[in-house]
């Protein structure tokens, strides 16, 4: 399949935003619909679409918007291992891109002023170069499950992205919802790309950190997040849970980065984390237990979830520590191996290993 590229397709945009999709036409035509319908006065932009290997009608859904608004269609045939990172890199390749690339999921539907909204944080952060705005989640029902509307569930299981009323800066040790952010430009000078890993979007963004970046979030731009029926079943959001706590561990301590807490922690004092790694274990063994004294389909799996989520989180670092030299008991070891890792092949190597290790147990 040929690119296409749109009569209206802009020099240099303001703002590139490029949305990864397969084989979900109908979901992405509502976001183009939002994003052909907002606000864009006094702003260059353009839309990278990025079809990864799907087979349905997403090219004529993004050849229906070519009139409103200024569109890139690409596609790319590599699917990868885990996650969207070659068709977001697919984008990055592809170059000519705005002062400010936002990533934005195909069931995302921004408001009306979510490009000025974009707009308006980076300037207002001139020094800040990752950003993300408030993200609200869109039922497909009416009849939601009572344990699904806890808001500690959220941020993990249904990608919400709630920020404070007034402007945030990112917390150490964290980063913004993958399916809403931007950034600037500049930070992709020195070649740097999204990793072939589930979590491809939230190492992308400590990266950034480790690097000296830093982050803000405010409720200038705001999207809702369509939230898809099947993670309304339990079987499947409990798998779910399982996953990120397996995902997340390891996305904490590979590689090493100083601006982690979790892997500070682990390099610096090894056994005594790994004795905090093992206690939160138990705690969270027990509350799951305890989950089922509660209702069935309200707090009670509600917390079963988190405890899922949690104690494999726990466990998973514990096994993680075991692995990685960066945490080894050996003092000499420990400092040998976040040497080694300074080298850029060696990094991009150690995570992408580590992923297909998770993959493979």
């Amino acid at each position: 399949m040929k690119a296409l590229t749109t009569s209206r397709q802009v020099s240099r945009p303001d703002i590139s935003v490029i949305i990864p999709t397969r084989n979900r036409a109908a979901s992405l035509e509502i976001t183009l619909e939002c994003l052909a319908s907002a606000n864009r006065d006094g702003l260059q932009v353009e839309i990278i679409v990025v079809n990864n290997a799907g087979q349905d009608n997403t090219e004529d859904v993004v050849r229906s918007f070519s009139e409103r608004i200024p569109v890139r269609y690409l596609y790319e045939s590599t699917l990868g291992n885990f996650g969207k990172s070659h068709a977001l890199n697919r984008a990055l390749d592809g170059g000519k891109l705005g002062e400010i690339v936002a990533v934005l999921d195909d069931d995302m539907s921004p408001h009306y002023d979510w490009f000025q909204g974009v707009s308006a944080i980076a300037k207002r952060w001139p020094s800040k170069d990752l950003f993300t705005g408030y993200t609200y989640i869109i039922w497909p029902c009416d009849a939601v499950p009572a344990w699904a509307k806890r808001p500690k569930l959220q941020s993990w299981l249904f990608s919400a992205g709630h920020v404070r009323n007034s402007d945030a800066q990112l917390k150490e040790s964290r980063w913004f919802l993958g399916g809403h952010f931007w950034f600037r430009s500049r930070v992709l000078e020195n070649g740097r790309r999204f990793k072939d890993i589930w979590v491809t979007e939230p190492d992308f963004q400590l990266d950034l950190v480790e690097s000296g970046c830093s982050g803000v979030s405010a409720r200038d731009a705001m999207s809702g997040h369509r939230i898809q029926p099947e993670l309304l079943q339990k079987d499947v959001v409990t798998k779910r849970a399982k996953k990120t706590g397996e995902c997340v561990a390891w996305l904490r301590l590979q590689p090493y980065r100083k601006n982690v807490r979790q892997a500070r922690l682990l390099h610096s004092h090894p056994i005594l984390g790994r004795l905090f790694c093992l206690f939160n274990h138990g705690i969270w063994w027990i509350l799951y237990f305890i989950s089922y004294l509660l209702p069935a389909n309200g707090s009670g799996f509600a917390l079963r979830l988190i405890a899922i989520e949690r104690k494999t989180t726990y466990l998973e670092l514990f096994r993680a520590a075991n692995r990685l030299g960066a945490y080894s008991l050996s003092r000499r070891k420990r400092e040998s191996a976040v040497r080694s890792q300074s080298k850029p092949a060696a990094r991009l190597h150690s995570s992408i290993l580590s992923a297909r290790e998770l993959i493979e147990k």
